[in-house]
């Protein structure tokens, strides 16, 4: 995805955050705030489609997990609140835990217990993120150290997600003889960095106006370090400094909002 749909997906087009405009709704009058309720939560659907398509192929309608997902970013539209910081990073986990407690209720054919259960998700995805960065399937200790928990706990949670779904994936599905293993979407690599890009998107409007020129000359003109300072009439020093302490900041504010 590149950065222009990034900030269409998250509404940054006009310079007006996700953050901004559901802050608004609390100043929007009684008979403004319905419509302009909608208008948000339409806007930024497409965030909770992206996080949805995250768990299909689980055994799971699309349409049903992109309902789920709908609920979940109401929900983050109305329980927002100014003091948890910016809405992407109060949205995201609010929208994946209603996702998250909706396959754990109603997916499996078997039901080890919760803790399990939620390892086990969370086990699935680490394993599809591996195979498509290390190109073949990880290993349990490669799992292990991806998810944070001990390997003999990893390869339960292995067990655990064998029944999750009774269907064989070797057995043919949709009336052909093809097996279901073969009409399973491979992983998408780029779902993830939606999520980081949307946050990126929404954490650059938090900067000055020349580091957010600065940062648009060197990333998106590709401008060399030494064009900016001629366009903007510093030297090719003060440019250098300005963007090691404004990429600087960017990484420690990200960090500290995945944290």
């Amino acid at each position: 995805m590149t950065v222009t749909e990034t900030e269409q997906c998250a509404g940054d087009t006009d310079g007006d955050g996700p953050t901004a405009r559901v802050r608004a709704l609390a100043e929007a009058t009684a008979g403004d705030r319905a419509a302009a309720r909608a208008a948000v939560i339409e806007s930024l659907l497409p965030l909770a489609d992206r996080l949805a398509r995250r768990y299909r192929g689980l055994g799971v309608p699309l349409e049903d997990l992109r309902q789920v997902a709908a609920t979940g970013l109401i929900k983050s539209v109305d329980g927002y609140r100014p003091q948890l910081g910016r809405f992407i990073a109060y949205a995201v986990p609010t929208i994946t835990g209603e996702l998250r407690r909706y396959l754990r209720d109603r997916a499996w054919a078997v039901r080890p217990p919760r803790r399990l259960q939620e390892l086990a998700l969370r086990t699935h995805h680490a394993a599809e993120a591996l195979c498509a960065r290390l190109g073949r399937l990880p290993s349990v200790t490669e799992l292990a150290d991806s998810v944070g928990e001990p390997v003999e706990q990893v390869g339960h949670a292995m067990a655990a997600f064998r029944a999750y779904m009774a269907v064989s994936l070797d057995g043919a599905a949709g009336g052909t003889d093809a097996p279901l293993v073969e009409q399973l979407p491979g992983a998408d690599p780029g779902i993830d960095a939606v999520v980081d890009r949307l946050a990126l998107a929404e954490a650059l409007t938090t900067l000055p106006g020349r580091e957010q020129a600065i940062i648009r000359m060197r990333f998106l003109d590709e401008l060399t370090q030494q064009q900016i300072a001629a366009k903007l009439g510093i030297s090719q020093a003060h440019v250098s400094g300005i963007l090691s302490r404004t990429l600087h900041e960017l990484r420690d504010l990200l960090s500290a909002e995945a944290t």
